[in-house]
């Protein structure tokens, strides 16, 4: 028996460009959610469009591992619902093709939905994650090398290595950049607070350090620990070298929790909640287009078929917020096979059962179409 074939030509068109709407539609909604916090994060480390956008399509690979089951059991219900309604379904039954190749399509749908699920959340979206730690990181670094060397009047706070840098507005036209303020606090020992009128930054040289230039400094020493009067230095002009690796250092880019791949063949004992979880989740795309069908047939002509679909998302939600605990939890106390078999069975064998026995139905066009 052929699995595909007219069915194949007949529904998957539409089923796939419905998919594909529904995916798009679902992306936009939760990257808008997203924009504003990611642009305000942006916006701090004075980044600009490209930064936004770069951040927004971090966030994609997840937000489509999480639409895809419920995405395909719309697309696919209204898709065979359509199909049914038109009379197509029937016209194959009379040509003598068989109802249970509706189900052999949306199994197979759901296969190729299961690989992209499994391919999306064991590689793609731990690597967003590390992308967007680092695209973050190289942002903020950015922002503080230019806070360093750009010229011109400022007014922030910086904390480098336990030290905070408070810059202000020039408060006359003699100043370049403004009063710059520093304090550095020691647990158990002296304070040090010094204070510039104005300050410039030099550089690089050749070993790629830079100087800081002080205008009308002072500085200020005490320790709490005694009773010994606070030490001040003062000093019409001084000058200090630092190096920009000190201050804003590389971003860490060994892998985080959440952000290593999952490989089937071999996983990591630290990892295999999370396989279990992306497991659940890939499993639950061929049981979402079941559950489609389910809600095709059930549903009918009548008033059934207004609640078949939600229920069926309420349902196919409930399976993945369930089903993700369960089997995350499962997959840390059982060995792979059991845990692949009795996700496998939990999700497919409830709907096929039910299709194997009723779905006979799926090909004749509701009454009252």
């Amino acid at each position: 028996m052929r699995p595909l074939g007219p069915v194949f030509r007949i529904l998957s068109r539409p089923a796939l460009l419905r998919l594909l709407a529904i995916l798009v539609m679902v992306e936009a909604v939760f990257i808008a959610e997203s924009f504003t916090t990611l642009m305000e994060q942006a916006l701090r480390y004075d980044g600009n469009a490209f930064d936004v956008l770069r951040l927004l399509g971090f966030r994609a690979p997840e937000i489509l591992d999480i639409a895809l089951a419920l995405g395909l059991l719309i697309a696919l219900h209204f898709t065979v619902s359509d199909a049914r309604r038109r009379g197509e379904l029937i016209i194959l039954a009379t040509a003598g093709v068989r109802w249970t190749q509706v189900i052999w399509f949306a199994l197979t749908l759901g296969a190729c939905g299961t690989a992209l699920s499994l391919l999306t959340a064991g590689h793609v979206v731990p690597a967003a994650r590390y992308g967007e730690r680092i695209a973050v990181a190289e942002l903020q670094a950015r922002h503080v090398v230019d806070q360093i060397l750009r010229p011109g009047p400022r007014s922030t706070i910086q904390t480098f290595g336990g030290t905070t840098f408070i810059a202000t507005d020039p408060l006359t036209d003699g100043q370049e950049r403004g009063q710059l303020f520093v304090f550095t606090p020691r647990s158990g020992g002296p304070w040090r607070a010094s204070l510039s009128q104005d300050w410039t930054i030099t550089g690089p040289d050749e070993d790629g350090a830079h100087d800081i230039r002080l205008s009308t400094f002072r500085a200020y020493e005490a320790n709490p620990e005694q009773a010994s009067p606070i030490n001040v230095i003062s000093a019409r002009n001084a000058a200090f070298s630092f190096r920009l690796d000190d201050l804003v250092p590389e971003p860490d880019r060994r892998l985080e929790p959440g952000e290593t791949p999952i490989r089937l063949r071999a996983i990591a004992p630290d990892d295999r909640r999370r396989a279990g979880e992306m497991l659940a989740r890939a499993v639950l795309v061929p049981a979402a287009a079941l559950w489609a069908l389910v809600a095709v047939v059930a549903g009918g002509g009548g008033p059934g078929r207004i609640v078949a679909l939600p229920l069926a998302a309420a349902l196919v939600l409930g399976y993945d917020v369930a089903g993700r605990a369960l089997v995350g939890e499962a997959a840390t106390l059982l060995p792979a096979l059991p845990v692949v078999l009795l996700c496998v069975l939990a999700y497919i064998l409830p709907p096929l059962t039910w299709l194997l026995a009723r779905g006979e139905a799926i090909m004749t066009p509701p009454r009252g179409s």
